[in-house]
């Protein structure tokens, strides 16, 4: 509990000195952590990415000689089209939290650069293309809902703030941060129902089959310790797939802790002191401090 009350200081600590509002240092302090989160949250596609990937290779190896190789085979567990309306989304999240630091009078004004209007725009013509269609349908999110959370974020982005704007920014956007948040946790599901982790579950069913009928295959060239070390690869598989399991539920808990602070931050326009909002913020920054250092971990390995 230290450790989480001392970063959020530490982001408080960042605007101390500057004559701005408490509103303005929760907002400036929100933003930090949210933007942080997501961050980590692309990482998430990323991941069942890499497994599914692994699950083709797998295949590969055991077909090659009877199939051999045809390139057009290995495919991306989602089209193009549907990963970059992820990415927008998420973008725009990111850029939101930028916006409240800058409407807050707490970064330079930039009235939002190019970049941000520009993801602003795209968000706009993202709400009424397939691209929010299908990652609602994906959710099993009413799309009308989905639509109209993303349409006012892109608006939100493209229109320029004062320091005024920040307690009208945070009222217009409460409704769709919550949305958009919710639609990105059901984006990753359940390992059982559908999305990230369902799609995980399949890519490590393959993973451990495709392992088996190498063993069956190839056991009679074996020699003992090779058969072990194939053999010893079944029960990592299943560690390797609970510890992806538990990064993408830790994911979720994020994007639950992002919607809950935004609404808070939101609730303490008129408030001093706001106990509940840094509680809140604590607890969105060691989620993603959390998360990011199981990625690293990963990445490093």
């Amino acid at each position: 509990m230290h450790a989480r009350c001392g970063t959020v200081l530490c982001l408080l600590l960042l605007v101390s000195g500057c004559s701005v509002s408490p509103l303005s240092q929760r907002a400036t302090a929100f933003s930090t952590a949210a933007t942080a989160a997501t961050i980590r949250m692309q990482n998430a596609y990323q991941l069942v990415e890499q497994s599914y990937t692994e699950a083709q290779m797998a295949s590969l190896v055991n077909t090659f000689d009877t199939r051999g190789f045809d390139p057009s085979q290995i495919q991306p567990f989602m089209p193009s089209a549907a990963m970059q309306a992820r990415t927008q989304i998420i973008g725009g999240l990111q850029q939101y939290a930028t916006l409240l630091a800058e409407a807050g009078g707490t970064q330079p004004a930039t009235a939002l650069d190019t970049q941000s209007e520009a993801l602003g725009k795209s968000l706009e013509a993202l709400s009424t293309s397939t691209g929010v269609a299908n990652v609602a349908k994906n959710a099993q999110t009413d799309i009308g809902v989905a639509s109209i959370a993303v349409d006012t974020l892109g608006r939100i982005l493209i229109e320029h703030r004062t320091a005024r704007a920040l307690p009208s920014i945070l009222a217009q956007m409460q409704k769709p941060v919550d949305e958009i948040c919710q639609l990105l946790e059901d984006d990753i599901g359940t390992p059982e129902g559908g999305g990230l982790r369902n799609q995980l579950k399949i890519d490590y069913d393959n993973l451990i089959a495709e392992q088996r009928t190498y063993i069956y295959a190839n056991e009679g060239k074996m020699t003992p310790d090779e058969k072990r070390t194939e053999i010893e690869k079944l029960p990592q598989l299943v560690t390797a797939e609970q510890q992806d399991d538990a990064i993408l539920e830790q994911t979720q808990a994020a994007l639950k802790s992002l919607a809950a602070t935004d609404d808070a931050l939101a609730s303490t326009k008129n408030s001093k002191h706001a106990p509940a909002f840094h509680a809140l913020l604590a607890e969105l920054v060691a989620e993603s401090q959390q998360i990011g250092s199981v990625y690293n971990a990963m990445m490093n390995n």
